[in-house]
């Protein structure tokens, strides 16, 4: 299955959210998602997905996510469990979901035969029901800006996206001449690719960061969160914390305060009963300089740990709080 080819047929177990579709209407525009309930990089896209749902909404596109791979061998407790796992995200899930099942076959006729081997992994239906790409769901601000104009060529697509991504990558790489020659360069690939460039704001990010940029980058770092919060969305929030993961960044008394604001922003938007948010909120305390704070913090964390796993949380945060010390 490959893009140019016919969508195969759409024949899912059972939806979970939104209104049930069994075929392509022709005129409108499809992103099938593939998705499952233990998969880190999936649950990150997914407010990526419920944007673009709301801003596309009006030019008759449907992006449905499709729940697969959950398990080796199906149970009816599956289903109880994905069904959990969406009611719970709420409009955190912001587009319709569907669910695979035992029978698999959204796995085997589309996934599969796309040679796909991991997840998420996403396809643009277009409105004649062809196959218009297939890819990481991170890309797909350009294929849809394309699809819905009318302008996206199947043939070329895929080469324009490395071109697009490619011009980003090198962007990034500007930064390590001087600032100025970095922002020379975003502006110059978001003026040819603008639609890719508003996902790709961490990866400027990361570049300012590591060229130790600080002012201007943690200024970035600090609209990216305003912004996050603004929209509810947690995936730029937790890009923001990824960037800032090396332990020697975290020196800088001005990466230690966005290292703070972006926890903060996590634990809000987060689910505050999972210790993750938590061990990221005693890390910052703890390089803050705020020990009281970061040991209540690292005990809120070991309380919401299950107690299979409580040790090795233990472990992780003590290992935080000795390289904070450092």
């Amino acid at each position: 299955l490959k893009p140019g080819m016919p969508a195969p047929e759409f024949r899912v177990e059972s939806f979970l959210k939104g209104k049930p579709f069994t075929a392509f209407e022709k005129g409108r525009i499809y992103i099938v998602e593939f998705w499952a309930t233990w998969c880190g990089p999936c649950v990150m896209s997914m407010p990526h997905l419920s944007e673009l749902q709301r801003e596309y909404s009006d030019k008759h596109v449907t992006i449905c996510g499709v729940n697969v791979w959950q398990e080796k061998e199906y149970s009816p407790a599956t289903l109880d469990t994905v069904t959990k796992f969406v009611q719970t995200k709420g409009d955190g899930m912001d587009y319709s979901v569907a669910y695979d099942g035992a029978a698999a076959a959204m796995a085997e006729h589309w996934l599969e035969a796309a040679g796909a081997t991991g997840i998420p992994f996403a396809f643009v239906v277009d409105r004649a029901g062809t196959i218009a790409w297939c890819g990481h769901p991170s890309m797909l601000d350009m294929v849809l800006d394309e699809v819905t104009r009318g302008t996206w060529d199947i043939a070329s697509g895929r080469d324009r996206l490395r071109a697009a991504a490619k011009a980003f990558t090198d962007a990034g790489e500007k930064y390590k001449e001087s600032l100025a020659a970095g922002d020379a360069a975003w502006a110059g690939a978001m003026k040819q690719y603008p639609a890719l460039g508003r996902t790709r704001e961490s990866l400027k990010l990361g570049a300012m960061l590591g060229a130790r940029h600080m002012d201007a980058a943690c200024a970035l770092g600090g609209q990216i969160i305003d912004a996050a919060q603004m929209a509810k969305t947690l995936g730029p929030i937790m890009e923001v914390l990824e960037a800032l993961g090396d332990p020697a960044l975290l020196e800088k008394p001005a990466a230690r305060d966005l290292f703070l604001k972006a926890a903060r922003a996590n634990l809000e938007l987060a689910d505050g009963n999972e210790p993750g948010p938590h061990v990221l909120m005693a890390k910052a305390h703890f390089y803050a300089g705020q020990d009281d704070l970061g040991h209540a913090e690292a005990k809120r964390a070991l309380d919401l740990a299950p107690a299979a796993s409580r040790a090795s949380f233990e472990r992780w945060l003590n290992e935080i709080e000795a390289q904070a010390k450092q």
